[in-house]
Parts: structure tokens; C-alpha cells; sequence
């Protein structure tokens, strides 16, 4: 029988597997990443139902069959988050903050006659959580981040007002963790580093109800994503048997997400809504497979739930300048009872104002700023640190266009 010691190694080294959703970089509920460009960003993450903005290449392709020609769209996005933990008994408090960027995102598509076509290159979910070494919670996490790369390429069919995509995307991951182990009386530390590639399928369609009226609706598939890699130990000689450096596969199920939307042009100002389904329940459990036949595989239980999201904003124009403004609400995917340091997730609701600026007839550079509340909750977990997590970010982002 294997004694108490080498058990907590074995789930402390592998628990955060279960567990990522964050609020670093993940702007949507679990580990989804809202801001896709910094036109849409400035109004609240709303635009599956506009054919104006480049980036319809990632929300409506649908939208792009046009006639238009070519159109380009290149962003980046950066965030610094600060998030509070705090005692359930008031004894103690930590933060971390931390800097967090994605790589550019970038849209390209070419129209004509009825057809478009075209490819979305970005980051749609990842996130991460540092913590201070020394922090109450080591033994459960220091560090984790997680971050998909995304290619998305589509076809496009315009039948008059009513217009058509199908697509399919191509995802490639990396989960880094690393934590601090307890054995009694001497510490140790845990990291590990895997990776993989996933494919979903993609389809949209975009109506022109009226030249005022439109609507927009978006399915993003799953994508089941196999990870494999490393796992590095550092652990005393008594235990170094049970735990050596080794090889851990695992899989890692990105969510279903539907999207549906309106836009109304009421002339110098747009309103844009959008409701979101994110298909969280396909992140039921986790399951890690140890190469080293003394390491137990593990199982564990996630319990994460379908959510929706609302997302709203509009746009002034006056001449070469746009405003924008907007907000949304995001719900967590993760339960009470599965609140934990290495998934401090929580309902998201944020605020958020852009401008863009036409320099001529094709050019243009946008801008964004945000604003994003974590709302606090404690953790119903008996197993899991006591404590509440909440905190806030402060996200931002450029971006150029070309558009005919």
C-alpha cells in the first residue's frame, strides 16, 4: 500500500490539470478568450453580426461574401491582471499580477461575385495563474498557463441576403504547471510541460434583413486535443522511485460555442448584441496517464457546466473618427465545490470603450481599452484551500485594417 506521503504527491502534481480556468488572459468565462480583435473588443466582444469590420473572418465569415475584395485585419491584445485570494477566517491575503499578451491576431479574406474566401489566425482560449513561491497555497499551485493557437480557414457563398460559410480549424496547445510538493519534513516541486494539436469544424450565417437590419449566427466546433509531454520532479531519494522524471499524456476537450447576434444601424450610431453558448460540460473530467508504472494514472472530476454570455455595445461615427463603447457579463463555467488556487474562475463582468481612426479610403487603426471585474466568491471545497478569490484586469489592445 502506497503511504500517505505519496499520495499527496501523485494528486498534487497533477490536480491543476483539472482545474484552468483563470482570469489571466481569459477574458470569457473558463479559459476562452473574448477580445478576437480591437474593433469588436471595443464593443463589449459583439460582431457576429457585422460585415463592416475585417474581423468577421473570426466572428460571421458568412458576413465577407460580398463582392468586396480583399480584406485585412491584424490586432494585438495585452492584459494585466491582479487577483486577491483571501482566508475564509480573514487570517491571510495574497495577490499576484502579472503582464499577459497573445501573439498578433490576424484575419485575411478576398471576395468576389457571390464567393469569399479567407483565414482567422488567432488565441481563442488560454489563460494562466503565478502566484509568489512562498504563498499559502504552494502546495496546491505556483504557476499554470495554458494557450491555444488557432487557424480557421473558410469558404463563403452569398445567396442575396442570405449568406453562408463552412470552415474548419486547426488548434495547437501548450499547458505549462509548476507547484511545490510537501513530503513532511523536506519540500520538492512538480513541472510539467505538454503540448498537442486538435481539429473542429466551423459554419456561419449572416441575413441582411434590412440595408439597417442584420443578424448573425456562428457554431465554432470542438476540438479534441491530445497533450503529451514531460513531467520533471524533484523529489527526496524515498520517494524519487515513485515519482521519477517521466512522460504524461493526457487530452484536453476545447468547448462547442454557438453565437447569435443583431446589429441595427440607426445611422451616425450602430447597436450590436450577442448571446453566446460555450459548451463547458465537454470539460467533464481529466484524466492523466503516467508512462512510469509506479505513478498511479489519474482521474479526476471537473463538474463544469454549459454557460452563456451576453455581449453589447455600439459605435458613433462622424466623419473619419469611430466611438465605441460596450460591456458584457460572462459566466463561470467551474462550481463552487471545484474553486481552487490553480482555477480561482469566476462570473466576469466587464466594460469596455474603442475609437478607430480612417486615415483614407482603406486604412484605418483602431484601439481599445477594458475593463474586467471578477466577482468574488468563496470556495465549497473542503479539499481545496480555504479561501475566496475575486479581483479585476485591465486589458488593452491596437490594431490596423484594410478594407476597400
Amino acid at each position: 500500500m502506497r503511504n500517505r506521503s505519496t499520495i499527496l504527491v501523485l494528486a498534487v502534481a497533477v490536480a491543476p490539470l483539472a482545474h484552468l480556468g483563470s482570469p489571466r488572459g481569459a477574458s470569457a468565462g473558463g479559459f476562452a478568450v473574448g477580445e478576437q480583435t480591437a474593433v469588436s473588443a471595443g464593443t463589449g466582444n459583439a460582431g457576429v453580426a457585422r460585415d463592416d469590420d475585417p474581423g468577421a473572418a473570426w466572428h460571421v465569415p458568412a458576413a465577407l461574401a460580398d463582392g468586396k475584395g480583399l480584406r485585412l485585419d491584424a490586432s494585438l491584445i495585452v492584459a494585466r491582471p491582479s487577483l486577491e485570494a483571501r482566508a475564509l477566517d480573514g487570517s491571510w491575503s495574497e495577490t499576484n499580477e502579472g503582464a499577459w499578451a497573445t501573439p498578433p491576431h490576424l484575419n485575411v479574406s478576398f471576395a468576389r461575385d457571390r464567393w469569399a474566401a479567407g483565414i482567422s489566425l488567432g488565441v481563442p482560449f488560454g489563460s494562466g495563474v503565478t502566484w509568489p513561491g512562498d504563498w499559502q497555497g504552494q502546495y496546491e499551485i505556483v504557476q499554470t498557463q495554458l494557450q491555444v493557437f488557432r487557424a480557421a480557414p473558410f469558404f463563403a457563398w452569398s445567396f442575396g441576403k442570405l449568406r453562408a460559410s463552412a470552415g474548419f480549424h486547426v488548434d495547437a496547445g501548450r499547458l505549462q504547471i509548476a507547484r511545490d510538493l510537501d513530503f513532511i519534513d523536506v519540500e520538492g516541486d512538480v513541472a510539467i510541460d505538454m503540448s498537442g494539436r486538435g481539429v473542429g469544424v466551423d459554419a456561419a450565417l449572416y441575413y441582411q434583413a434590412m440595408p439597417a437590419l442584420s443578424f448573425g449566427l456562428a457554431y465554432r466546433g470542438r476540438t479534441r486535443m491530445a497533450l503529451s509531454g514531460g513531467a520533471n520532479f524533484t523529489a527526496p531519494d524515498a520517494f524519487a522511485g515513485k515519482v521519477p522524471d517521466q512522460n504524461a499524456k493526457s487530452e484536453l476537450v476545447l468547448p462547442d460555442q454557438i453565437v447569435a447576434g443583431t446589429r441595427y444601424d440607426f445611422g451616425t450610431y450602430a447597436a450590436l448584441l450577442d448571446v453566446e453558448l460555450t459548451m463547458w460540460s465537454t470539460h467533464a473530467r481529466t484524466t492523466v496517464d503516467f508512462a512510469h508504472e509506479a505513478t498511479p494514472d489519474v482521474m479526476q472530476e471537473n463538474g463544469w457546466r454549459n454557460t452563456l454570455s451576453v455581449r453589447t455595445g455600439g459605435e458613433w461615427t462622424r466623419g473619419r473618427l469611430v466611438l465605441r463603447h460596450g460591456a458584457y457579463y460572462d459566466q463561470s463555467p467551474a462550481p463552487r465545490d471545484r474553486l481552487a488556487p490553480s482555477s480561482p474562475d469566476s462570473t466576469r463582468i466587464g466594460l469596455t470603450a474603442g475609437a478607430s481612426w480612417r486615415f483614407d479610403r482603406a486604412w484605418s487603426a483602431d484601439a481599445f481599452v477594458e475593463s474586467m471585474f471578477i466577482l468574488r466568491r468563496d470556495t465549497a471545497s473542503m479539499d481545496a484551500l480555504q479561501a475566496s478569490y475575486g479581483g479585476r484586469a485591465m486589458l488593452g489592445g491596437l490594431g490596423v485594417r484594410w478594407t476597400p
